[in-house]
């Protein structure tokens, strides 16, 4: 009888931590639907429109996005996620005077490294190599789907991929292309990448439908993906030049100089601002 009293103190005590382990349990859940929920639908088994994730890509670039690397679109660059992504990622390159001096570059501005930059549309973080292993399709760049949203990759081989971008289905690309020179707009044959990839986040059933850009003037002897666009818009129009190879050779500046003369343009043979616009491209130099 002596015992009784302990006995059912002890119980008591049971019952009390049973409630706040089971209390913490619901906490802790609510946190992982929290967690869940931001990470996008894409979780859900959801897919983003191509069009609608190409105005998202677009938007990093219209940001003015830095290249910080641990970061993902759209973090804000504080001192608070500074030094965050310093106890995380730091190395001997990523120092903390790297860290310090991305935060006076960028503070107030959102940051990103190169795979980061999926990160706010796929809905889970991962590396370049990680995106490439869950593309749904892939293949080497020189068989480029030239009129889809499709991620791009950089490596030495299908293993040791490095960097990512995304090509935005009209000859250009956008991607966090180092520290130095942060979030870039550029032609995609400019830096080297190896492979494409059809990312498991974006719904490709409708197509993009976006015009191709001219960058640059293009004559006899150019050569890149703004070559077939041009090749495939001369084609569409009814002139003729021959393989769309991406080589402007005799074929492609006969045709360019009939598709001139035929719009009252100077027959030079160089596609400019001019050429460009009848042909429905965009003339964007950069």
């Amino acid at each position: 009888m002596t015992d009784l009293p302990f006995l059912q103190a002890f119980a008591g005590l049971i019952l009390v931590l049973m409630l706040i382990i089971f209390t913490l349990g619901l906490e802790r859940l609510g946190e992982l639907l929290k967690t869940n929920n931001k990470k996008g639908d894409n979780q859900m088994g959801n897919k983003t429109p191509q069009k609608k994730a190409r105005k998202y890509y677009v938007q990093i670039k219209e940001d003015g996005t830095i290249y910080v690397w641990g970061f993902n679109y759209c973090t804000i660059i504080t001192r608070e996620t500074i030094d965050k992504a310093y106890r995380n990622y730091h190395t001997s390159t990523y120092d903390r005077k790297y860290y310090d001096d991305k935060l006076k570059e960028g503070e107030g501005k959102p940051g990103s490294d190169c795979s980061g930059e999926h990160a706010g549309l796929s809905g889970y973080d991962t590396t370049a190599q990680g995106y490439y292993d869950r593309s749904e399709r892939k293949g080497p760049i020189t068989t480029l789907p030239l009129h889809d949203l499709v991620l791009l990759f950089k490596g030495k081989s299908s293993k040791s991929i490095k960097h990512t971008g995304i090509y935005l289905g009209d000859g250009m690309c956008i991607h966090m292309k180092s520290s130095a020179e942060n979030c870039v707009y550029e032609s995609v044959d400019k830096h080297g990448w190896s492979a494409y990839g059809y990312a498991d986040f974006i719904d490709y059933t409708e197509p993009l439908d976006v015009k191709p850009v001219v960058y640059r003037l293009i004559k006899m002897g150019s050569k890149g993906t703004d070559v077939k666009l041009l090749q495939e818009q001369l084609t569409k129009k009814g002139y003729a030049c021959g393989k769309i190879d991406g080589d402007f050779g005799t074929k492609t500046d006969t045709a360019v100089k009939k598709f001139q003369k035929a719009n009252k343009l100077t027959a030079d043979g160089i596609v400019g601002k001019n050429t460009a616009k009848k042909l429905d491209m965009i003339w964007n130099p950069i």
